[in-house]
């Protein structure tokens, strides 16, 4: 599956795949078999723990950022609410993880994090 396609007709399960397939470390403590929710609950939080503890790997950094920047251009809105309740939301726990999150994200992607920031701040 090609990724860099910003109309890419993105599914829920070729995005589980492209992520086990493109992040090996998520596969260490990845949980597939309880849906897709939970399976980017976990991304998230590996995601969110990693970039606060400074511990993911240049190539696992760049590969999370395009699969959430893919999946914010995604015609497929489940693929948005996806990115939105399953990994964004997870991503705003932490400031120092907001900044950088904020640095990376590109796009619909990028617009869709901000709506989740606004959305919290009402909370």
């Amino acid at each position: 599956m090609h990724c860099q396609d910003s109309n890419l007709n993105l599914k829920p399960y070729d995005l589980l795949l492209f992520i086990q397939k493109t992040i090996p470390d998520f596969n260490k403590i990845a949980d597939t078999d309880d849906g897709i929710y939970n399976a980017l609950g976990d991304f998230a939080i590996y995601l969110r723990d990693s970039l606060d503890e400074k511990s993911i790997s240049e190539s696992d950094l760049k590969n999370a950022f395009q699969v959430m920047n893919m999946m914010g251009s995604a015609e497929d809105l489940e693929v948005q609410n996806l990115l939105v309740v399953g990994i964004l939301e997870i991503l705003t726990d932490k400031d120092n993880v907001v900044e950088i999150v904020k640095k990376h994200l590109e796009g619909n992607a990028s617009q869709l994090f901000e709506m989740v920031l606004e959305g919290w701040k009402f909370n």
